[in-house]
């Protein structure tokens, strides 16, 4: 079986490949260097040879990048999901399995989030563009690809954290920024980072090889899929305070967060039910939050240089300007 993974090279998706090949599967990685998915020949051409097509690249940031690019979050990634859902159905494809994100869920659900909420109301705030794409390149799939005999599934990871995350400045989910701040600030030997927020609004934290695990789960499951959407997280709330505290205990025990309540943070609250996904491929969220920050910020410390170069390039001008005239 040939297992193709879009997005292959990023964050999550370097993950479930190395899931996939310690299983012995055939994967064949893409990434952006092997065509722009958003020119649907390039595409097709890419995908035309899969049997399984695991598609997880997409246009995403965290918070403060979707509110200042909603239109390019919701024509990109719409554009890239009709394209892998076009080569799909004219492929080989048996199976597409789509990555979702908790960003389709409407602002008022219930919670936990449960996958029957996904068409009950619609996303919205800063956010709901990139939630809006994702969701309709799943109800798209499930009905063109189903007309076709074709196999969907769409998996929607919380939020992500572990190694090989961008670590990005202006792009980085809430961990991945949190992590970067507070080894910042432990290398210049401040007292404390910002965070975004008061620190009430919470989310659902989950590391990134608990997630891969589970998309692998999927992409070998003997069982058929007909457009079934699973939520994989830990099903557990935390609070941005305590994520932060998390972070700042991993980075240096003396650290201290500083809130900014000013600064947009989306939803106030988010956690996600895992039951269907336990139920459906025994889904399990395995890695206890305190040991995948002190994981990922084991990895960063062991490039060399990496924290010290981001100490540089997050000086404030000013003091950059003294240092450089010093």
């Amino acid at each position: 079986m040939k297992i193709f993974v879009t997005g292959a090279r990023g964050f999550l998706g370097s993950h479930v490949v190395d899931s996939l090949r310690a299983r012995g599967a055939e994967v064949h990685a893409l990434g952006r260097q092997d065509g722009d998915l958003r020119e649907p020949d390039i595409a097709e051409f890419r995908l035309q040879e899969a049997d399984t097509i695991i598609h997880l690249a997409a246009d995403v940031g965290g918070v403060g990048y979707l509110k200042a690019s909603t239109g390019r979050a919701f024509q990109d990634n719409l554009r890239l999901g009709l394209n892998v859902i076009r080569a799909a159905c004219r492929g080989n494809c048996r199976r597409l399995i789509l990555a979702g994100t908790p960003c389709a869920y409407s602002g008022d659900a219930p919670l936990p989030l449960r996958e029957e909420s996904l068409l009950a109301g619609v996303p919205s705030g800063d956010t709901g563009s990139y939630g809006y794409a994702k969701l309709v390149s799943s109800l798209v799939a499930r009905d063109i690809c189903g007309m076709h005999g074709k196999q969907t599934v769409t998996v929607i990871p919380s939020n992500l954290y572990g190694p090989r995350d961008a670590f990005d400045r202006e792009r980085g989910h809430v961990v991945a920024a949190l992590i970067r701040k507070a080894l910042v600030a432990a290398e210049r030997g401040d007292a404390g980072f910002d965070v975004w927020g008061d620190g009430t609004a919470t989310r659902d934290f989950v590391y990134v090889t608990d997630v891969a695990e589970g998309i692998a789960d999927v992409a070998l499951s003997g069982q058929t899929f007909d457009g079934e959407a699973y939520n994989l997280g830990s099903g557990r709330e935390t609070s941005i305070r305590e994520i932060a505290e998390v972070v700042a205990h991993a980075a240096d025990p003396s650290l201290v967060p500083r809130f900014q309540a000013d600064k947009p943070v989306g939803y106030k609250r988010r956690v996600m039910s895992i039951e269907n996904a336990a139920a459906a491929f025994g889904y399990q969220s395995r890695t206890a939050l305190e040991q995948g920050i002190r994981q990922t910020v084991e990895w960063l410390r062991a490039d060399g240089d990496r924290v010290a170069r981001w100490a540089a390039e997050d000086m404030p001008a000013q003091e950059a300007h003294a240092a450089v005239t010093a």
